[in-house]
């Protein structure tokens, strides 16, 4: 289960943003090695829905970007601390709709 569910325009770009301050509390910042990565509905890997991501601190940035109409995308945020270089996982579910209302 996501942790967080976003709603996202196909051609919108969302900046999101994951903070691991209470998920690594022996560390003050994430390291490099923190990535963030997304399957599709169906299981499969898709590079194409994530830009760039960057740490600041204790927290992972990363655009959620493009996707297909109707699809719904697992985005698993993976913060690896610099200290102690434990891992801690965030999951948001992205549904991707060009309609807004009720679904």
């Amino acid at each position: 289960m996501a942790n967080e569910v976003i709603f996202k325009h196909v051609n919108d770009e969302h900046l999101h943003t994951v903070d691991f301050t209470d998920d690594l509390p022996d560390d003050t910042t994430i390291s490099a090695s923190s990535v963030v990565s997304a399957v599709d509905s169906g299981g499969t890997a898709d590079a194409t829905v994530v830009g760039t991501a960057t740490q600041s601190g204790m927290v992972l940035s990363c655009p959620l970007i493009a996707g297909t109409n109707g699809e719904d995308y697992l985005v698993t945020f993976t913060g690896r601390g610099t200290t102690t270089s434990r891992d801690a996982t965030k999951t948001v579910e992205m549904r991707v709709r060009n309609k807004t209302g009720i679904i």
